[in-house]
């Protein structure tokens, strides 16, 4: 095709079949279709030039922003010398990945299982769960979001992105999110474990009292299950902390990470858990096998997006504030479309008045080239992941196209 650029019509013209003709369609038909070229800090280019400013962040894959120089510092070091790797054996990049996870996570979570994908580690923070306990009943929060590989679609709420793979896998019962009367009259000695996110990312964006999670590390305790804290999202300072559940200054049993922790370079994922879990392995240490999980490559990115996420924190957090008083200030000025704003951490969710809104908002922010996202399981409210890295200059910037996008509703 030459030196022309690849515009969205010829990529659709050229490519658009062999992802699906209807799919690439009917994402066409809703103006939110965008071909990749680069990405760089806070923002990401499309084939055409059109510049970006990410604040979705693949739920934030790129918390650190696109091309974190740092991390692709890293990431090029270990392409000099380091292999692959192999799932059996082990190494000094894995090794300083895993330790620097353990100084990090809460307690004495310091024994860490390998894994490539977020849904992949939820499922295997379960397997081990049940194996640890004998048990196999799973209750986890409605309307969460854990994945989409079986045992985490399994804690989907019913609907579009679950019900055609029915029947998925069973005992898994969906308790009332941030209610523990509930989960107290749940819980019993066939509970395996509970899985939690610290924020119910997918639906509201909204955080549990405090009360909350010092109640459910009791009912654990008191029943012997598990506590599954899912930081898949909520990791990785997303919550104003390296790992979200320091808030509650909670110790689960098993805390899953991914997403951020890949530095948005290599994908890599992980179990951190207390060292008792792995007892039940007795002498087959390959009792969960994954052929990508931790390339050495990846162990390297990783820990330095550990590192990175650590030193950015305190100014992030500032930058958190600058940002929650623009959207306040757009609630006050647009009441009739936004009827809430919710902050936790570096989480924002806002509440618009249904979801024709949400999706209209989120569509009028694309088309000045702003990137959010909505809930899947509750349009009305568009979320923002900022990236760590968000500057005053881009405020501004988000602040102008916003008020521009939510005028036009208005």
């Amino acid at each position: 095709m030459g030196d022309a650029p690849l515009t969205r019509e010829r990529f659709v013209e050229r490519y658009g079949r062999f992802f699906g003709t209807q799919r690439i369609e009917t994402i066409q038909k809703l103006g939110y279709l965008l071909i990749e070229g680069r990405g760089e800090g806070p923002y990401l280019f499309d084939t055409e030039g059109q510049r970006f400013l990410d604040l979705w962040n693949v739920g934030g894959v790129n918390s650190l922003g696109h091309r974190h120089p740092a991390l692709v510092h890293a990431m090029q070091e270990a392409l000099r010398s380091e292999d692959f790797g192999s799932l059996f054996f082990f190494s000094e990049a894995k090794g300083r990945l895993a330790e620097t996870l353990a100084r990090t996570a809460p307690g004495r979570l310091e024994v860490t299982y390998p894994a490539v994908t977020g849904s992949e580690a939820v499922d295997q923070a379960i397997k081990l769960a049940r194996g640890a306990t004998g048990r196999t009943e799973i209750l986890h929060g409605d309307h969460g979001y854990h994945g989409v590989t079986g045992f985490a679609l399994t804690m989907m709420a019913p609907g579009e992105m679950r019900d055609w793979a029915e029947p998925l896998i069973p005992d898994f019962r969906a308790v009332p999110y941030g209610d523990a009367a509930s989960l107290r009259d749940a819980i019993s000695e066939r509970t395996a474990a509970v899985v939690l996110e610290p924020v119910r990312t997918d639906y509201d964006g909204r955080a549990p009292d405090p009360d909350y999670f010092p109640a459910v590390r009791r009912l654990c305790d008191a029943h012997g299950a598990k506590l599954i804290v899912d930081e898949v999202v909520t990791g990785m300072g997303r919550l104003g902390h390296v790992w979200g559940i320091d808030r509650w200054q909670v110790e689960p049993d098993l805390l899953v990470t991914a997403k951020g922790f890949s530095g948005g370079l290599f994908p890599v994922a992980a179990v951190v858990m207390r060292p008792e879990i792995l007892e039940f392995f007795g002498d087959n240490p390959y009792r969960i096998i994954s052929s990508y999980a931790w390339s050495n490559v990846g162990a390297t990115v990783a820990r330095r997006a550990i590192e990175e996420t650590e030193k950015l924190l305190p100014e992030a957090n500032a930058m958190g504030d600058r940002l929650e008083a623009v959207l306040l200030d757009l609630a006050a000025r647009f009441p009739s479309v936004i009827h809430g704003v919710r902050r936790t951490g570096l989480l924002y969710a806002l509440d618009l008045r249904d979801e024709m809104a949400g999706i209209g908002f989120l569509l009028g922010l694309f088309q000045r080239g702003v990137i959010a996202v909505a809930s899947s399981q509750n349009l009305a409210v568009p979320k923002l992941y900022p990236p760590l890295i968000l500057e005053d200059a881009q405020i501004a910037e988000f602040a102008e196209k916003a008020e521009d996008a939510l005028g036009a509703l208005a």
